[in-house]
């Protein structure tokens, strides 16, 4: 009978550690989703990535937004008519690639954020990133502890 009303006693605290250890898992489950929200951006929106009319377009679009690591950009380009290359400020400046094999030629292109800092992204088909198409963002760390 002791034994019986052990087993018991036992089970139920089996049971009463699985459901806390349950509850822990759903709670730390459900902030890594909230806390780490990342988000797909569109560069261009619905114009893409193109040739811009205004020259300011792609400065004018990434004003309002806020770029965080983890976070994704798409470039959306016909493949063959357009590419999209991350480069270093100074080519950004002049609209020249200086480190080859960077150049991502199948669109649409994601680019993932891992890094947090300044971030340059020029189109090298000749003559483009001269007449504007290239974009400049800063990308912030999510992690606001340090």
């Amino acid at each position: 009978m002791a034994a019986a009303k052990l087993l018991k006693n036992t089970r139920d605290k089996k049971m009463v550690a699985f459901k806390f250890n349950m509850f822990v898992f759903v709670a730390i489950v459900a902030s890594m989703t909230f806390c780490s929200s990342a988000m797909e951006h569109m560069v261009g929106d619905d114009s893409g990535w193109v040739i811009p009319e205004n020259p300011d377009f792609y400065t004018d679009w990434a004003a309002n937004k806020t770029f965080t690591v983890g976070d994704t950009l798409v470039f959306d380009f016909y493949t063959g008519l357009r590419d999209v290359t991350p480069v270093i400020k100074e080519d950004y400046d002049s609209c020249s690639v200086s480190v080859p094999g960077t150049t991502i030629k199948t669109g649409p292109a994601t680019l993932n954020l891992y890094i947090p800092g300044d971030h340059y992204f020029i189109c090298s088909v000749e003559g483009h990133c001269l007449f504007n198409q290239k974009l400049a963002i800063y990308v912030v760390d999510n992690d606001s502890s340090n």
